[in-house]
């Protein structure tokens, strides 16, 4: 998405936020597939090219950092989404949204941090943490939209995403009628 000049070059990142919606809803194997499809996709549009990278994004030339960092940022904010899938299950997305913006942050913050140590020096002005974090709660306040897409979609293919805690309740209250009737 195009940066938002008027909130510090902000933008909505959509691949990590597809991302951390789709690992929260799928097990431990397919996310580890996810992280790597996404990092790699994240890795080969930003760090490839005759010019060395997106210069939006990328200041600087894209051959100080190397490929495949983004696989091991997208594995461990997979893994951070991976902890709060049973509230997931349970019915409370809402956890899910606000985790999704702080891993976006994390994962920001990461990678300016790498860029910084293969850099060899050290620089974090105040309008990169403005760019950071307005970034991180763009993608947050969007990831509401993509739960609802992704349930649609569900609904649409007839999957069922599993809800721990709504089977329980559906199988107690269903026993509980039969118990009446009988």
């Amino acid at each position: 998405m195009p940066a938002i000049t008027s909130l510090y070059d902000a933008r909505l990142l959509i691949l990590p936020l597809a991302f951390l919606c789709c690992v929260v809803t799928v097990d431990f194997s397919p996310m580890l597939i996810l992280a790597f499809v996404c990092g790699f996709i994240w890795d080969a549009q930003n760090a490839l090219g005759p010019q060395g990278g997106d210069p939006t994004i990328y200041t600087a030339p894209a051959d100080q950092i190397r490929f495949g960092y983004s696989i091991i940022l997208f594995l461990i904010m997979g893994v951070m989404m991976q902890g709060f899938q049973p509230l997931f299950r349970k019915g409370v997305w809402q956890v899910s949204v606000i985790i999704s913006g702080l891993a976006t942050f994390f994962y920001l913050v990461s990678e300016y941090m790498l860029i910084n140590i293969v850099r060899g020096d050290f620089l974090f002005p105040k309008e990169v943490f403005y760019q950071i974090w307005i970034s991180a709660a763009i993608t947050m306040f969007c990831a509401p939209i993509l739960f609802l897409v992704l349930f649609k979609l569900a609904a649409v293919f007839d999957h069922t995403i599993r809800y721990d805690g709504l089977k329980k309740r559906y199988f107690q209250f269903n026993r509980h009628n039969t118990e009446e009737t009988t």
